[in-house]
């Protein structure tokens, strides 16, 4: 079966994110066995995968509708997969959009969309075979958003790869870290003022590092060794589609503060500490919590870890081809 991946979220910088979860996949996809093509903007640098042959394509939202199609009756694509909810609704062969979240939906977040956007996402739902989500919440978006297209959503959770064994507690030496971009809906300002609170009441608590874009991007190599030496992974988002960085730092043995989000329930079951996303003070006394408690920080740690194990890439493969081979039956 030739099954085109659609790669133009890796357009947009040095992978994170959506861009991240989709090449985890996408490792896990080819290292099964499964030949891919994979779509990819001009300029950027090719995954070096087995069994992935690359292929470039535009950028534009308009030059893909009109040449997407052409390029994929070239390539005798049976399906389309797409990183990103959009696809062409002119497509030769069966489409697989992903909608990861759907921001504009909710007002409070100051994230506004053109309705040009909002109009392509609720055509590309329609002309979607399947359309992947990430978590419930997603699903029930997508069934508000399009409700024609409720019965096509597919909840596949992101992966992440797990570290061999949980680092040794004493290395937890390091800062209250912080991964994500500096969006409103990331909270960062409101866990600067909790963690400002907990200094004022301990001034020996861990720093505070906030890690990623635009400013202070890390490599994955990097990330694995903030992961591994942190106090806690603290995420206080307000929204989230799915929250890969709280998956992360499980499949890390870190120790999890994360906003009371139901995606991050998904994620994590009860193997973290859960806070409600507007409450600086409740946020600091659990960043206190887990800093100060080491019977409480090898629970979550343990806990976390084992959790982690069901968003094994292996996994998140095997799904993505199961539903190819539904969608082409």
């Amino acid at each position: 079966m030739t099954v085109v991946f659609d790669g133009i979220c890796l357009g947009d910088g040095p992978p994170t994110g959506v861009a991240r979860a989709f090449l985890t996949g996408l490792a896990a996809y080819t290292a099964a066995g499964h030949r891919a093509v994979l779509l990819l903007p001009d300029g950027v640098a090719a995954p070096e995968l087995p069994r992935l042959e690359v292929v470039a394509a535009p950028r534009s939202a308009w030059a893909r509708q009109w040449q997407l199609p052409r390029l994929l009756r070239r390539l005798g694509a049976e399906l389309l997969h797409s990183s990103v909810a959009a696809v062409p609704l002119r497509a030769p062969c069966p489409t697989l959009a992903t909608v990861h979240d759907l921001p504009w939906l909710q007002p409070g977040l100051g994230e506004v969309s053109s309705w040009r956007r909002r109009l392509a996402t609720r055509a590309a739902l329609r002309a979607a075979a399947r359309i992947l989500v990430p978590s419930q919440q997603t699903a029930a978006e997508v069934a508000r958003c399009q409700p024609a297209a409720a019965g096509k959503v597919e909840v596949v959770p992101h992966a992440t790869c797990r570290v061999p064994a949980l680092p040794e507690p004493s290395l937890r030496t390091g800062p209250f870290l912080v991964l994500g971009d500096d969006r409103p809906r990331k909270n960062r300002a409101r866990v600067a003022a909790a963690h400002q609170l907990l200094r004022q009441r301990w001034p020996e608590a861990p720093d505070l590092q906030f890690v990623g874009p635009p400013g202070a991007y890390v490599d994955e190599a990097q990330k694995r060794v903030l992961l591994s030496r942190c106090t806690a992974l603290v995420h206080a988002s307000r929204y989230e589609g799915f929250g890969l960085p709280v998956l992360e730092a499980m499949a890390h043995g870190a120790p999890v503060v994360c906003s009371d989000l139901p995606p991050h329930r998904e994620i994590a079951a009860e193997q973290a500490l859960f806070v409600a996303a507007d409450a600086t003070e409740a946020l600091a006394l659990a960043m206190q919590r887990v800093a100060t408690d080491p019977d409480l920080r090898a629970a979550l740690a343990t806990g976390g870890f084992a959790r982690a194990a069901a968003f094994a890439p292996e996994r998140l493969a095997a799904r993505w081809r199961a539903l190819h081979e539904a969608v082409r039956r």
